[in-house]
């Protein structure tokens, strides 16, 4: 790996964590413990945080030349998405369905371009 993909990997990684520390540190209490009891639920994970870790993942293992770490990534995105369209099924079924779809039309595209 050269320089130039550490850069970027580092600039990939860092600059969100950067930002959420200072976006955190600039918030109220109130909200702080919001944020910190959403970290605690597992569900967190499952949606927003499969889709905020998938996207680095996917893009480091592409940067990485690494095909077993991009594949995790785009699999980690798409049920993180998948999710967030079954999490969404009692607000709006159109929107939902709309998601999901989106979620594994998108999968099959992935397998279709990258195998």
């Amino acid at each position: 790996m050269d320089a130039v993909q550490i850069v970027f990997l580092v600039l990939l990684w860092g600059v969100p964590i950067v930002r959420f520390i200072k976006v955190y540190r600039e918030m109220d209490e109130e909200e702080q413990a919001e944020i910190k009891a959403s970290l605690k639920n597992p569900l967190y994970y499952l949606d927003d945080g499969f889709r905020h870790i998938g996207f680095p993942l996917m893009f480091s293992g592409m940067i990485a030349s690494s095909p077993v770490i991009q594949h995790i990534g785009a699999s980690i995105l798409f049920i993180g998405w998948f999710y967030g369209g079954l999490e969404h099924l009692d607000k709006s079924v159109k929107q939902s369905v709309g998601l999901m779809s989106f979620a594994v039309l998108m999968a099959g595209v992935y397998y279709l371009i990258w195998t």
